[in-house]
């Protein structure tokens, strides 16, 4: 409903039945209020400082709503586009529900010559862009297709190249290593120095991690993993997980968080959903979890983890109230995404037609980019979507990802379940923040 021009919603409180919460999304603002006054609000008509005037109830919480600065909801489209390169078509483990080859056949490597290319191209690119500032940061990645430490002299070339390129334009690199951490030893000493941030596809649990994500060579990988992952988390790097669930691994997730509690206490934790498309479609439908029950297991999981040093993260739904329009930088920005063949996509993890925004012409060294697609692209946000219109939500997960479209429409009442629990989190959070002041105050006193 729209109060003074003022976007909010009138939504459940965990701890109470005889009050609410009023939240306003563009603000990121949240407060308790009495539920009679929330059935006044819901009754009421009030659009005009006129209106308010005739309900003065009203008078001190719009006040307190509107002290809250808005919310740029389009921040995803600030600061340099993310540049991903795929290395190689290669992987060292065969993970049960993979949807790719997993490895098989004649491995495919990018070309050293063509890496030169790229990364010329992306810091001439950047250096000419109007977010540019001398001694600014930029994001290299590396493709989440293929295992990138499968090859690792590719790898240490890249990361090496970057480094030197990018000293010409004064930008400096931040390198990011999506990985499934079954990486050998003398390649830990070299990402540990290089690289800022390390994801690690690790399902913790020593039984779910062989079942689900065996070596190439059918060994158990769960000692490797593990073993790569605490260096690194001792290394002080930052280290986030995260593992597929299944029907194997369902009902075991506050298990899995004892997990990384014990061994990596502080990490963040994300749990997909198993998607079954490509070759594990036909393969391993044994595998597929039933929605309702995946989000109900989710939500507890995130619950329990509250009691732990475990950040849960989400992929759909954030998890704090800083709202946005648009789902990803990926479309927003766009990030650059380039494949061994020279196709460029927004988005290093959907690599569709939808998603092409342009192509490197490898022999005539020169890159080409799709106007029309980038303006498309940036252009739908969660505001396009009529199926989000009315949902207090829609600015926490912003409509999901755009390529994926109508289908995303099963996930809706689960995101909108944990973000009634982060709203929730977030007012007790500021509650038991002002009585720590409170408190603080009357011992200074």
């Amino acid at each position: 409903m729209v109060l003074l021009d003022e976007e909010i919603y009138i939504l459940p409180y965990e701890n109470a039945l005889d009050k609410k919460l009023i939240y306003a999304p563009v603000r990121g603002w949240v407060e308790l209020i009495e539920k009679n006054t929330a059935d006044r609000i819901i009754c009421s008509s009030i659009d005009s400082q006129e209106d308010l005037k005739e309900n003065p109830n009203f008078n001190s919480l719009i006040k307190e709503l509107q002290k809250m600065p808005l919310k740029d909801l389009d921040v995803m489209q600030k600061g340099l586009p993310m540049l991903n390169i795929d290395l190689s078509t290669g992987c060292n483990m065969r993970c049960i529900y993979c949807y790719a080859g997993r490895g098989e056949g004649d491995y495919k490597y990018q070309q050293k010559e063509h890496i030169d290319m790229i990364l010329d191209a992306y810091f001439h690119h950047l250096y000419t862009s109007p977010c540019y500032k001398e001694g600014t940061d930029c994001s290299i990645a590396f493709t989440n297709d293929a295992e990138p430490t499968f090859a690792p002299d590719l790898l240490r070339y890249t990361v090496m190249t970057a480094i030197e390129k990018a000293k010409v334009f004064k930008i400096k690199p931040i390198f990011i290593l999506p990985t499934n951490g079954a990486f050998h030893d003398d390649l830990r000493t070299f990402i540990i120095q290089y690289f800022h941030t390390v994801s690690i596809s690790f399902e913790g649990l020593p039984w779910v991690q062989n079942l689900h994500r065996p070596l190439a060579n059918g060994e158990p990988s769960f000692q490797r993993v593990f073993e790569n992952s605490k260096a690194l988390f001792q290394s002080g790097k930052k280290v986030c997980f995260s593992g597929v669930v299944t029907r194997h691994n369902l009902y075991h997730l506050k298990d899995t968080i004892d997990f990384f509690h014990e061994h990596f206490p502080g990490s963040m934790v994300s749990f997909g959903q198993v998607n079954l498309i490509g070759r594990a479609s036909a393969e391993q439908m044994e595998l597929a979890v039933e929605q309702q029950s995946f989000d109900e297991q989710l939500l507890c999981a995130i619950q329990y983890a509250e009691s732990t040093s475990i950040k849960v993260q989400v992929k759909h739904g954030s998890t704090h109230l800083n709202p946005r329009r648009h789902y990803c930088s990926s479309t927003a920005k766009p990030n650059w995404s380039m494949s061994l063949n020279g196709d460029m996509y927004a988005c290093m993890e959907e690599k569709s037609e939808s998603m092409k925004i342009g192509w490197f012409d490898f022999n005539q060294k020169q890159l080409y980019f799709n106007d029309e697609k980038i303006r498309s692209l940036g252009e739908k946000n969660v505001d396009c979507n009529s199926r989000c219109k009315e949902c207090f939500a829609k600015y926490l997960c912003a409509g999901g990802c755009i390529s994926k479209g109508d289908s995303q429409a099963a996930l809706c009442e689960g995101i909108r379940q944990r973000c009634l629990h982060f709203i929730n989190k977030a007012y007790e959070d500021k509650r038991l923040k002002k009585e720590a002041q409170r408190l603080f105050k009357i011992l200074e006193e």
